[in-house]
């Protein structure tokens, strides 16, 4: 399984994933992408569902729709997930790439600013261009012909979350820049 977390639309680009299901599927027959997220846009979302229908893919995606933080089939879906694929055109942050990092899942993820100043390419994720999908899909083939090597790039991932995310990691962080912030002005006066 295969999870496209996120929004459904266009800023998240699921469409872009659609169109490389046929070649996704010809590599990895059983593949089962999902993509979960509320719907922000009507018509990118007829769209979604033209394109499934379109391309036959009916058996091979699933739309959960909205699930709130913290529901049980969110966590179970990202437990149980191979891979976390985020074919956004923008994301600032990427909140959904520390999620997966946290629940131990490998991340592909378009070359954002967001994803780029969180993944470290091949250490602890993989970043593509949305104008290469082969980088995409050899990435792909690598997360999923070698699960020990996903899991060592999501365990460093999730040692990034922990380093630098976590209510301890960013009181510490605000802390400091708060000592540096008096300091500086103790040297001004």
């Amino acid at each position: 399984m295969l999870l496209c977390l996120g929004r459904i639309d266009p800023i998240k680009n699921q469409g872009w994933l659609l169109d490389q299901m046929p070649e996704i599927l010809r590599r990895h027959p059983q593949a089962l992408v999902v993509l979960a997220g509320a719907c922000t846009d009507e018509p990118y979302g007829q769209k979604i569902d033209q394109r499934i229908r379109q391309l036959g893919l009916q058996n091979s995606v699933l739309l959960t729709g909205g699930l709130p933080s913290g529901d049980p089939r969110l966590i179970g879906l990202l437990q149980e997930a191979r891979a976390v694929i985020l074919p956004s055109v923008s994301e600032t942050f990427g909140l959904v790439i520390l999620e997966a990092w946290a629940a131990g899942v490998a991340v592909l993820s378009s070359r954002t600013s967001g994803a780029s100043a969180l993944i470290e390419h091949g250490e602890n994720g993989w970043l593509f261009d949305l104008e290469k999908p082969d980088r995409f899909l050899q990435a792909l083939d690598r997360t999923l012909a070698r699960p020990i090597d996903a899991k060592e790039l999501a365990r460093h991932g999730a040692e990034k979350v922990r380093e630098n995310y976590t209510l301890d990691a960013i009181a510490s962080n605000v802390k400091r820049l708060y000592e540096d912030l008096i300091e500086k002005s103790r040297c001004v006066t």
